[in-house]
């Protein structure tokens, strides 16, 4: 029950960074865990790890998580002792990436500042070949990638049992 009163705590003090007021449900982790099954292996990094909800499914990837905010990496530190936690900007942990990586974005894009810079540095780094593959979960109709070249898309799954309900997508 901490984390969701945590989550609601953080999503009233900034929804456009939060997104939503609960964290993601067990149905839209299992959808993204789903999506990876069938992609390259290579290292996984978890941008905007949260309280972990995504991180419970996906944890036998041995992700390194990316949380901005201290109190969830906190929280993410207590529940995932065995994982390479990096309290840091997403921004600046891509521009780290030095090896194939695939990458499970937990941050809604939808009307999120941090997409105008997200994009472009996600494009560099897909052309160069750094990242191999990219899950991501929308609220919204709409690609959220879709200024990204990647050579393939598409819309995954789309789970209704969550709050907002999302959408997966998939590129490579």
């Amino acid at each position: 029950m901490r984390k969701e009163i945590l989550f609601l705590k953080k999503y009233l003090r900034n929804p456009q960074t939060v997104g939503s007021v609960i964290p993601s449900s067990d149905f839209l982790a299992k959808a993204i865990f789903k999506s990876i099954k069938g992609l390259d292996q290579t290292t996984v990094m978890e941008i905007g790890a949260g309280t972990g909800a995504i991180t419970k499914h996906i944890e036998s990837l041995n992700p390194l998580l990316v949380e901005i905010d201290r109190e969830f990496c906190a929280l993410l530190q207590q529940n995932y002792p065995h994982l390479n936690i990096v309290n840091s900007c997403a921004l600046e942990q891509l521009k780290k990436v030095t090896e194939r990586t695939g990458l499970v974005v937990s941050i809604p894009l939808i009307n999120n500042p941090f997409k105008t810079s997200f994009i472009p540095l996600l494009n560099h780094l897909y052309s160069n070949g750094l990242v191999s593959w990219c899950v991501i979960f929308t609220y919204g109709l709409k690609d959220p990638l879709e200024e990204v070249d990647f050579k393939r898309k598409a819309r995954k799954h789309f789970v209704l049992q969550n709050f907002p309900p999302a959408h997966v997508w998939v590129y490579s």
